[in-house]
């Protein structure tokens, strides 16, 4: 099945020309809490239901990176059968990185709509219109458990370790070789910064580390 999940915001265009260029089988539209997100969101459900279209609205936070995230990570793990697109072109600046940082963690296809309606991109078609955008496929389902333990391990610690391998070594029973391996492994996926002051090794969480060792640590 074909999900995407669209931010909202003051315009419905953008959603309507998304179910338009994909082959769209549930819309899962992310609204603000304001009169004017809700009534978009309730009018596209509408419409896109006429159209056969699954559709489903949950309202969040406009101006809560971490809380649109944890909901469009939340989302995605309840379709983790289907395949997962999202549109970040309504809703608030907030919303849309959320979304963009979501799709960063997950892998999936992220794209907006541009305006048509701007000289530059007047005649052009649907289509041309549709920018999908180059998201990294470092995906939370490509780590290891190893890897998952020792995020969760640190984020735990307040997001940052001393004397990386020995604790981790303490902590998890880990062979000090094998974490080693598993922190560059980490530290090339931008999940975590490694500084080293002689033979202390620090550990500490990225925002994109500490999102995915809080999805571990539920």
């Amino acid at each position: 099945m074909e999900v995407h999940i669209a931010t909202v915001g003051l315009t419905k265009e953008p959603i309507f020309l998304g179910v338009n260029v994909y082959p769209v089988d549930k819309l899962i539209l992310l609204c603000s809490n304001d009169d004017g997100s809700r009534k978009n969101s309730s009018e596209i459900a509408k419409v896109v239901e006429e159209m056969e279209i699954k559709c489903e609205i949950h309202e969040v936070d406009a101006f809560d990176l971490e809380s649109v995230v944890i909901t469009i990570m939340d989302l995605h793990k309840q379709h983790k059968k289907d395949n997962i697109s999202i549109n970040l072109t309504g809703g608030t600046k907030v919303m849309a990185s959320a979304a963009l940082l979501a799709g960063y963690i997950l892998g999936v296809n992220v794209y907006y709509i541009q305006d048509g309606n701007i000289p530059r991109n007047k005649g052009k078609g649907v289509k041309e219109l549709t920018i999908e955008l180059p998201v990294p496929k470092t995906s939370i389902h490509e780590l290891e458990e190893t890897q998952r333990k020792i995020l969760s391990f640190i984020y735990h610690e307040n997001g940052l370790i001393e004397r990386a391998n020995s604790a981790l070594n303490e902590a998890l029973q880990i062979s000090k070789q094998n974490i080693s391996y598993h922190l560059k492994q980490l530290a090339q996926k931008e999940l975590i910064v490694i500084s080293i002051d002689g033979r202390n090794k620090t550990v500490k969480l990225t925002n994109t580390g500490r999102l995915f060792a809080r999805i571990f640590s539920k």
